[in-house]
């Protein structure tokens, strides 16, 4: 009877064209080694996975040259998290020719990469190998989009920043270009990289509105604190270089526990920015307005008055039913961003200073804000706030970077 050996691989993939090619391997390129003089000795296999191709349906196809036959793929999607990746369990049989076997020092790669084994008896053996998501988002599925559209006059990019009887003076800003996620952070995607999910609208009496998916609505009760924690560990994961140092470290594990009160003295409040850094981070004040803005010069991205097309584009006290939505199902501003007015308030990177829009630092290039102050900047508007509180220019400083409340996200950039 042909013996069989199971190949188990999970893909952590955008959905994807799949081929295996499997052989055995000596130096001579003959797909089967004549290791210990046994001329039907397997000792290696390798797996080239090709792809992947966003959307597409995976293949069942597989293709393999050496001493075994291969069966289809059979596939078991377990996770969609938002607009970028399928985490698959793809399971393939391959069936070896008689009087040919699998030795017990057998090895494996995939796509160059040392496969994990177990399980070999001589007749079976699993691999297994996760594969990160490829594609224009992150790792968990974050999908960044280029500020400022493309057209745009540049660089430098320059805007006029504040709003006359809103945030004053009204100041020209200098920026450089950078990449915001298209949405604010989920509760899926917090929980893929921090391990919880704090929020408190899930579950209960506070489950999603009819279709909408509980994951993809914004994460909350998110301190600014925790959202920079997020940052350095989502960057680490993607093997970028994390953008924010506490005490000359910049891996979170070493931080220490995250601050619940305020304390002027904790070194949390002397995070610096890693100059040279590819990592997330938060938006600073004025790359949030500017990209907010895409362009327009009104009290709102909509317009100047607070009527249907406002209520077409944000989650506010007027339409929210008090509670969280799933993240892009309003209208996108005119530079494809999700949610900059309305459903959660969302954390910046500047200590609020109500006199700073004065400050000669103000224009930039690349403002970074005040220089210290007890609460960080808040921008958007949230689900249970009047609309005057979702306009392009409003900003919020009088929460304390260690608040963690209901209606508090963020979102992020990179440069």
């Amino acid at each position: 009877m042909k013996r069989k050996e199971k190949l188990l691989l999970v893909l952590l993939l955008a959905g994807m064209l799949i081929a295996f090619t499997a052989c055995g391997d000596k130096g001579s390129g003959d797909p089967t080694s004549l290791g210990g003089g046994d001329s039907n000795s397997i000792t290696s296999a390798a797996v080239s996975v090709t792809g992947p191709a966003k959307g597409a349906v995976p293949s069942t196809t597989v293709s393999g040259s050496g001493h075994f036959t291969t069966s289809a793929v059979s596939w078991s999607p377990t996770h969609n998290p938002f607009q970028e990746t399928t985490v698959y369990t793809a399971e393939v049989t391959l069936t070896a020719n008689e009087s040919y076997t699998f030795t017990s020092g057998f090895a494996a790669t995939i796509n160059g990469k040392t496969a994990g084994i177990s399980g070999n008896t001589g007749e079976e053996v699993t691999l297994s190998y996760t594969f990160a998501p490829t594609g224009a988002g992150s790792e968990i599925g974050i999908d960044m989009i280029q500020i400022p559209k493309a057209g745009v006059p540049g660089p430098p990019y320059t805007f006029m920043m504040g709003q006359t009887g809103v945030a004053e003076p009204v100041h020209s800003v200098t920026l450089s270009a950078f990449t915001i996620s298209a949405h604010p952070v989920t509760q899926e995607q917090y929980e893929a990289v921090m391990g919880y999910n704090p929020s408190y609208f899930q579950g209960g009496g506070n489950l999603p509105d009819g279709t909408e998916v509980q994951g993809r609505r914004p994460v909350e009760q998110v301190s600014w604190y925790d959202a920079i924690v997020f940052c350095n560990k989502l960057s680490m994961l993607e093997g970028l270089t994390p953008a924010y140092s506490i005490s000359g470290s910049t891996n979170p594990a070493v931080w220490g526990y995250v601050p619940t009160s305020w304390d002027p003295t904790s070194p949390w409040n002397d995070v610096t920015i890693v100059v040279g850094s590819t990592g997330y981070r938060l938006p600073t004040e004025a790359q949030w307005e500017y990209a907010c803005r895409a362009g327009s010069t009104e009290l709102w991205y909509t317009g100047n008055t607070e009527d249907a097309a406002l209520q077409a584009a944000a989650w506010y006290s007027v339409n929210s039913g008090s509670k969280t939505h799933e993240v892009g199902k309003k209208v996108a501003n005119a530079w494809g961003l999700y949610d900059m007015a309305g459903n959660v308030w969302e954390w910046c990177w500047d200590w609020y200073g109500s006199s700073y829009y004065s400050d000669l630092s103000a224009g930039g290039p690349d403002p970074l804000g005040a220089l210290s102050g007890t609460g960080r900047v808040l921008r958007g508007g949230g689900w249970d706030f009047a609309a005057e509180y979702c306009r392009s220019a409003s900003r919020y400083g009088s929460i304390s970077p260690y608040d963690r409340f209901i209606y508090l996200g963020f979102r992020v950039v990179r440069p």
